[in-house]
């Protein structure tokens, strides 16, 4: 299971590092523009700012959520896979964020899932394209934990 998991975090990374490498493809006229921000529709965009999400954010580490309790217990977090790469995310009032360690322009969209009230995170990059982060499961002061979409696979960040 930790392969599995090891294996999806590698791949998201390796996604987010090729988004980030179109850039390099423009042509010269065109990187000499001054950058454009990226908002979201502020009707579409349930921007978190009462629950604590905006912030620098850092990826400490994934863990397997063993008893099925979509919790990071004690007991598992003792177990907790250290990040084999760098991950941040800087999310904005605005809705707007920088996201990889690449710090990729982009907004973000906090959505309640209908089947079971969660809230979900779906990332934008600049070409608007969704890149699902997960169900957000607990957000401390310092904490935040993400449950990876489709698996049971809990991602913990640290507040920078």
């Amino acid at each position: 299971m930790k392969i599995i998991l090891r294996s999806v975090s590698i791949l998201q990374l390796l996604f987010f590092a090729a988004c980030s490498n179109d850039a390099g493809v423009k042509n010269t006229s065109e990187n000499s523009k001054a950058p454009e921000k990226t908002t979201t529709n502020p009707q579409t965009n349930n921007s978190p700012n009462s629950d604590g999400l905006v912030g620098e954010w850092e990826l400490v580490g994934s863990i397997v959520d063993t008893n099925d309790n979509l919790q990071l217990d004690d007991e598992e977090k003792k177990n907790l896979e250290k990040a084999t790469y760098k991950d941040y995310m800087k999310l904005n009032p605005d809705g707007s964020g920088l996201f990889t360690a690449a710090q990729m322009e982009g907004h973000y969209e906090i959505k309640a899932d209908e089947s079971n009230g969660r809230k979900f995170m779906t990332w934008y990059d600049k070409a608007n394209g969704p890149h699902r982060v997960g169900s957000i499961m607990k957000i401390t002061k310092d904490e935040l934990t993400i449950k990876e979409p489709g698996g049971n696979g809990l991602l913990l960040w640290k507040r920078m």
